[in-house]
Parts: structure tokens; C-alpha cells; sequence
């Protein structure tokens, strides 16, 4: 009886025929798979490689908790999941082999927005107007910004080891604050619509707010409303704050139109540029392959995700940024332009015009990387106030003995001097004493005249750049000569 029985399982466990070894290693392998794609798919099994499991417990600690893991990292399809297994599978075997490193992992708007989690036309109404920070997602839902698509995980992100998938706000400031669309406005000086030296320039940061009526004082105190935006984003604290012994109630400043950055000054600190050795920790390539900016964000922004912090670094914003010092204390912001002229006439090059000579007027000083200190170098005290102890770094010929031979300073110097003062003087006595025949002349003779005074309000008399000065009161001379009348009128020797 047991030889039967042996028999019969032998004859059931090994079949006679390959059809029989077919269909049994096809219905074993259908159901290893199910139980492989089952196993795989509980979010328990993520937690089975070592490297997952501070993703583990920041995934069981957030908010998506009871959602598994493959319902976000798996886009809908049969395709995409198919893909995602067979890649899970090389996974498998890398983590066998010790090969697995750190992971990555992406989330897409299809996941997210899938049937049973979050509706496109629920997100597009959520506008959050409370707690620290105010966002609108239907400003954000597929916008664009200099060609970078935004996603969820553009703001959903996982920033760190017990926070998994929630908003970063540093992204936040890198769009909106890092890299502002106003530009800076430009002043010009002593210059005119056609005038062909090039005008002596200075930037001022103007920033001019715009009166928004939702704004909550608008009503109250018409005409008395900050005049920045800081309102868009957050609110401003409702409660007393004692900082340094000192009780801020926001309330009474708002309440008399006071601007926020009258208190609160640089919350945001510098952007980092984008540093070539950051492209070798994705390509094998510097940024001596990169395109134009929009092109960059496109690539980077489809597809694989990239963090933006992985290029352009986090970007401060805040009490973190705000750390008064006096270094920090623009003097610019009261002390503005005093040396622009100067400036200009050092660093000037590109004179190239029908009445300039072919060759660049710009200093070989300039080009050889000397600032102001470089010559500046003697204390004197100030001529005003000069009991206050202040004193100012004036030029000395003696500065010129540390980088040429002994003595050239005191000889070059007054020769340069003379020879400007000689054609000043020369160019300034061709001005006419009458009054202009017509609006030709006269806008030659008002041109002529900003050009002299470069020379004068520079104050160097052609050491900050002999050529540079001298290109000037030529082209002056040019111009009276051109605007002179059909009466000859002498112009005196040079």
C-alpha cells in the first residue's frame, strides 16, 4: 500500500511528459508573480532594504500614511506599473550584490491627481489665506516660469529625513524673490540723447509698491498702506514681539503707512550663482555644455526631477538671512553717486566715434585690476567736520613707487595735470560769449559744455585716465567747432 501510494505521488510530482512540466512550471511561475507583485507592493516591503528606513518612518509620520507607497512612486497604467516592477526587480538584485546607494524617487501629477485622491478642479479653489504662509495653487497649477513646468513636487517635496512630501518653502523664494523680474532703474548724469562719450552712470534700487485695495488698512487709512508686498505672502505678526528689550506692536506702524523694509532690510540674502563642479554631480560635463536659461530649466524641469536647490542652492529668507551687522548697512542708500563721474572716467573704454581715435581709452590701470585703493593710500582729515576724527584716503604720487620704477608718479603725474589744464582752458575760451543763433547750436554748445564738465567734476585732471579725459574735451572742441556760426570766429591756440 505505501508502494502505491509512493508511486502515485511520484507520477503526480514528476510528470512523464514536458506538457506536464509546461503547465506546472507555468502555473507556478503565475503564481509566484502575483505573490511577488503583492508582496512588493505593501509599503512594509520598502522598509525591507536598509537605506529605506528613515523614508519608512518619515512616510508612517506624515500625512500620507495610510496611502502606500506605490499608489504615489507608480503612475497610473498598466505600463507604468509593468515598468516600475521589472525596475524594482533590477533593484532587488542590486541590493543583493551591496550596490544600492542613495535613492531616488519621483511623484507625478498623474499620481497624485489619480481617481480617489486629488481633483484638479478642488486644488484650482484651494487658496490658503491663514497660518504663516498664504498660497494660491490655482496661480500654480500647470504654470510656467521662465520655462520651468510646475509640478506638485515642485513645492511637495521630501526636504528632509521626518518630513516626507511637504512643503518647501524655500522653493518659494527661489521664484519669487530670489530672482525678481524688476530691474533696477538707471540714472544717467551729465549726458545727453546723443552725446558720444559714454555717460556717467549710477544705479539706484528703486522700488515703488503698488496700493492693493484688499489690502486690510486700505479702507481705514486711505492714501496710509505699506508700500511693499510682504502682505501677499504672510501677514504680519498680530501680537506684541519684544526683541532686545525693545516691544514691536506691528499693528501701530501699519496703522501710519510705514513699509515693512523701513525695519525689516535685507530678509533675503544674495542668490548663489550656479557653480560648474554642481553639473559633475549628475553629468560628466560642465556648464561649458549648458544652453540658455529657459532651455536649462526645460531639461531639467521635465522628466526626472530635479530639485532646484541641486543647481541654485537655498536661498535664505527671513530671520535666518536677517542678522544685523553694520557690514550689512548700505551706505549707498543715503550716499549715492558721489563718486560715479570718477568711476567712469577710470574704467571708460569704447571710444569709436567719427571724432575719436580708433584705439579704446581705457587705463592700463584699470585693466591691470588696480582699485581706488591702490593710490588712495595717504589719511587726510576731512576738511569739514575735521575735528570728528574722520579721515579720507587721498592719492599720492609715492602710491606709484610700489608697483613702477621710483620717481615716475612725481614726474608722470604733473605732466598729465598740465597738459589737461592747458587744453581745458583752451577748449572752455572757444565757448561763445553770445547768445546761440539757432537750436542746432545751441544743443552743440549744451553737449560741449556736459563733456567740460566731466573733465572738471572728475577732479583728477587726466591721472584717473589721461586718454579717456583728453577724448573728452576733444570731442567738446569737435563740437563747437561744429557749432560755430557762418561768421568765422577764431579759435584760439591750444
Amino acid at each position: 500500500m505505501i508502494r502505491a501510494f509512493l508511486k502515485k505521488a511520484k507520477r503526480v510530482l514528476w510528470p512523464r511528459n514536458k506538457w506536464d512540466w509546461a503547465a506546472r512550471l507555468l502555473v507556478g511561475f503565475t503564481v509566484f508573480t502575483f505573490a511577488s507583485v503583492e508582496i512588493t507592493s505593501r509599503s512594509s516591503f520598502c522598509n525591507s532594504c536598509h537605506i529605506m528606513e528613515s523614508y519608512y518612518k518619515s512616510w508612517q509620520a506624515g500625512t500620507h500614511s495610510q496611502v502606500e507607497c506605490v499608489k504615489c512612486h507608480i503612475p497610473p497604467g498598466t505600463v507604468n506599473y509593468a515598468a516600475a516592477k521589472l525596475n524594482g526587480l533590477g533593484q532587488v538584485v542590486d541590493d543583493v550584490l551591496s550596490r544600492t546607494g542613495k535613492p531616488s524617487a519621483d511623484v507625478s501629477d498623474a499620481s497624485c491627481l489619480r481617481s480617489g485622491c486629488h481633483s484638479p478642479e478642488t486644488i484650482r479653489k484651494q487658496a490658503r489665506r491663514e497660518g504663516k504662509y498664504f498660497f494660491d495653487h490655482g496661480k500654480h497649477l500647470d504654470h510656467n516660469y521662465t520655462n520651468v513646468e510646475m509640478h506638485c513636487t515642485t513645492c511637495h517635496s521630501h526636504i528632509q529625513g521626518n518630513n516626507h512630501f511637504e512643503i518647501n518653502t524655500n522653493a518659494c523664494v527661489t521664484c519669487h524673490l530670489a530672482y525678481p523680474k524688476s530691474k533696477p532703474a538707471k540714472v544717467t548724469v551729465l549726458t545727453s540723447s546723443d552725446a558720444t562719450v559714454p555717460p556717467a552712470t549710477m544705479q539706484a534700487k528703486i522700488e515703488i509698491g503698488e496700493k492693493s485695495p484688499e489690502h486690510p488698512l486700505a479702507s481705514a487709512i486711505p492714501g496710509k498702506i505699506p508700500a511693499t508686498k510682504c502682505d501677499a505672502c504672510h501677514n504680519a505678526p498680530d501680537h506684541p514681539i519684544e526683541y532686545q528689550g525693545i516691544k514691536v506692536l506691528h499693528s501701530e506702524y501699519l496703522a501710519y503707512g510705514a513699509a515693512c523694509e523701513s525695519c525689516h532690510r535685507g530678509v533675503t540674502a544674495a542668490p548663489t550663482k550656479v557653480r560648474d563642479e554642481q553639473c559633475f554631480t549628475c553629468h560628466d560635463f560642465g556648464m561649458e555644455r549648458l544652453g540658455s536659461v529657459d532651455e536649462t530649466h526645460k531639461v531639467h524641469s521635465r522628466g526626472k526631477k530635479v530639485e532646484c536647490f541641486s543647481c541654485h542652492g537655498v536661498t535664505k529668507h527671513g530671520p535666518s538671512a536677517q542678522s544685523m551687522r553694520l557690514d550689512q548697512i548700505d551706505c549707498r542708500s543715503c550716499h549715492s553717486g558721489q563718486h560715479s563721474i570718477q568711476q567712469n572716467t577710470y574704467k571708460s573704454n569704447g571710444l569709436l566715434t567719427a571724432h575719436a581715435s580708433t584705439q579704446p581709452a581705457v587705463t592700463p590701470m584699470f585693466l591691470a585690476h588696480v582699485d581706488c585703493s591702490g593710490c588712495h593710500i595717504a589719511p587726510r582729515p576731512l576738511k569739514i567736520k575735521g575735528d570728528s576724527g574722520a579721515t579720507v584716503a587721498v592719492a599720492t604720487a609715492k602710491a606709484c613707487d610700489s608697483c613702477h620704477k621710483p620717481g615716475l608718479g612725481e614726474q608722470m603725474i604733473p605732466l598729465w595735470q598740465k597738459n589737461t589744464h592747458t587744453l581745458y582752458d583752451s577748449v572752455t575760451q572757444m565757448m561763445p560769449k553770445a547768445a546761440p543763433i539757432d537750436d542746432r547750436e545751441r544743443e552743440l554748445v549744451q553737449q560741449a559744455q556736459r563733456l567740460i564738465d566731466l573733465v572738471r567734476l572728475d577732479g583728477s585732471w587726466g591721472v584717473h585716465n589721461p586718454r579717456y579725459t583728453q577724448e573728452l574735451l576733444n570731442q567738446a572742441r569737435a563740437k563747437l567747432l561744429e557749432a560755430r556760426p557762418q561768421q568765422a570766429r577764431k579759435e584760439p591756440e591750444s
